[in-house]
């Protein structure tokens, strides 16, 4: 008897860049937010699944000081750790990553939108 396959998980929704904000500074020393795509160190590309965004999800957005725009899941990659401090870029709108939860093969990640470039 064949044990049952485990169906792959799809990640057809799009393409997510992951990012760091290359080191940037004012005159005066104040952290500068990008302001095209050329401000940020591209870490990965990953093929991402849309997740839908419960009322519990956005309840403990709005706890915790910030405004859940999208909810996405994607592949974990192998030796990246993706926290809080990266950025991810959908097509042309660049968001914050506000909380990472991991599986062992899985990053889910609820993401604000930060800024669209032109």
């Amino acid at each position: 008897m064949m044990a049952a396959k485990t169906p792959v998980k799809a990640y057809n929704d799009g393409l997510v860049q992951l990012c760091r904000e290359k080191a940037s500074a004012s005159s005066f020393g104040a952290r500068r937010s990008p302001e095209r795509p050329e401000d940020l160190d591209v870490l990965c590309t990953l093929a991402y699944h849309e997740q839908s965004r419960r009322t519990q999800d956005a309840e403990y957005a709005s706890q915790m000081g910030y405004r859940l725009d999208r909810k996405i899941s994607t592949r974990r990659p192998p030796g990246l750790a993706v926290d809080t401090q990266c950025s991810a870029l959908i097509g042309s709108v660049l968001y914050h990553i506000n909380d990472v939860d991991q599986t062992s093969s899985e990053l889910y990640l609820s993401l604000t939108e930060v800024r669209r470039f032109a």
